[in-house]
């Protein structure tokens, strides 16, 4: 009876050792980098490139000085869908209020119409990406003063 008893006690350890090993790992939130083109009735409004989490809203603002309500307003929602991303895009202008979404994958430049005279040109690639790497190295930097 005792060795039954063992078994079983054994077997129930077994099986619970395997459950908490399937248990979900938690990981950091990707760090994202988006480059964003507004264009309202073929005119190019902003050009936008911000650095963000997945999963965490990304809010662009432009405002002249002492105004309390922006000129442009963009809110980037990114989160993982799959092998890439779907970002949900909510565009404020003095013209109105504007929503859309777009899937990317990394690297990816997508073209959304939000409606007939708004769209938008979105690019996503990953921080710790070799592609961010290069993009970061080509870009030109400011020469320093020499004064």
């Amino acid at each position: 009876m005792s060795a039954r008893f063992f078994l079983m006690s054994l077997t129930v350890l077994v099986v619970a050792a395997g459950c908490a090993a399937q248990a979900p790992v938690t990981r950091a939130p990707e760090q994202l980098y988006l480059a964003v083109e507004v264009r309202e009735n073929g005119q190019t409004v902003a050009r936008p490139k911000v650095l963000g989490f997945e999963g965490k809203n990304i809010t662009v603002e432009r405002r002249q000085p002492n105004s309390t309500t922006p000129e442009f307003r963009l809110v980037l929602m990114p989160k993982e869908d799959g092998q890439g991303y779907g970002v949900k895009l909510d565009l404020q202008l003095p013209s109105g209020r504007r929503l859309g979404h777009v899937g990317l994958l990394h690297g990816e430049e997508r073209r959304v119409v939000l409606d007939q005279d708004t769209e938008l040109k979105v690019m996503l690639m990953r921080v710790d990406s070799p592609e961010f790497k290069a993009l970061v190295q080509r870009t030109p930097r400011l020469a320093k003063s020499a004064i």
